[in-house]
């Protein structure tokens, strides 16, 4: 469906955001396209890394293999999913992947990807995506929580060991996200309406005054508010280039707040990526229903 031609890797800087095709991942070349655009966005050491052998199984056998094309073949991004059950044996798509070529990166790539994967899981009459990504990643958290809706109650802790490649020098915590597909298959409450106001902070950020990027001057696990807001780096990549002593300790104690208030009963809502305040730093906004009320249905990798 897609050839590819000796060219085809000079066509991805060139093609405009009306150009990028996305359709359903079919020749033996298409599969290997992803392979090498795995490496190319996480690198040769990182643990990413699904073979054409398992994304052509998974095509075959009810997954979802999408890719972004540009004119002449060039694949530019890709999502990767299969089914699965969550903890009460509701039907879901497992979403594994999701990659877009450096070039096509903040072009609305990936989310139109996200949302071909919402209509064919939805052509498939599944009503539930899940995921997992890294929580101190402000892109991918305002991409799942913001843009596409998702939410989380489940804090997952070094799942995949030290992390390598792109991620080397961190350990692999992960929040797993619940994308409901229609609200009349979402159980447990009703999805809150964020509040206009800001909610109250759990951490205190600063300044680093030779780095410039932000530590954590301490942080609150006794609040009790119905919402509440957990700050993180803007950038953790420039955070970790700089430092990345930093870097693990916004690991260890935004881990801490994580699994404390999630624990109790709350629930990431959204994700603010503009952060009124203080600096103008990107945070989590949390959820608890007044009655306690929760659920997890979304299964513990995704």
């Amino acid at each position: 469906m897609h050839p590819v031609t000796e060219t085809a890797a000079g066509d991805i800087a060139h093609a405009t955001r009306e150009q990028v095709a996305i359709q359903s991942v079919e020749t033996i070349e298409d599969y290997r396209r992803c392979e090498e655009l795995q490496t190319t966005v996480w690198g040769p050491d990182d643990i990413v890394g699904i073979p054409l052998l398992g994304l052509v199984t998974a095509q075959d056998n009810g997954g979802i293999v999408l890719g972004a094309f540009v004119p002449g073949g060039a694949l530019v991004g890709f999502v990767y999913s299969f089914p699965g059950l969550s903890p009460a044996g509701r039907l879901k798509q497992c979403s594994v992947i999701l990659a877009v070529h450096p070039d096509y990166q903040n072009r609305n790539v990936g989310l139109r990807l996200k949302l071909a994967q919402r209509d064919t899981a939805l052509a498939h009459g599944i009503d539930l995506i899940t995921w997992t990504f890294d929580p101190l990643v402000s892109t991918n958290a305002y991409l799942n929580l913001a843009k596409l809706g998702g939410e989380s109650s489940t804090y997952l802790t070094n799942v995949y060991g030290l992390g390598r490649g792109l991620n080397a020098g961190l350990e692999t915590d992960r929040l797993l996200v619940e994308w409901w597909l229609s609200e009349t298959g979402r159980p447990g409450p009703e999805r809150a309406e964020l509040p206009q106001w800001a909610p109250a902070g759990v951490n205190l950020l600063e300044s680093h005054p030779r780095l410039g990027v932000p530590i954590n001057r301490g942080y609150d696990l006794t609040r009790e508010d119905e919402w509440l807001r957990i700050w993180i780096p803007r950038d953790i990549a420039a955070v970790k280039e700089a430092n990345v002593e930093l870097a693990q300790a916004w690991r260890a104690q935004t881990r801490e707040m994580f699994t404390t208030y999630l624990g109790r009963g709350y629930r990431i809502r959204g994700f603010d990526h503009d952060g009124r305040e203080p600096d103008s730093q990107p945070c989590y906004v949390l959820h608890r229903q007044p009655d306690g009320a929760s659920h997890d249905e979304g299964g513990r990798h995704g």
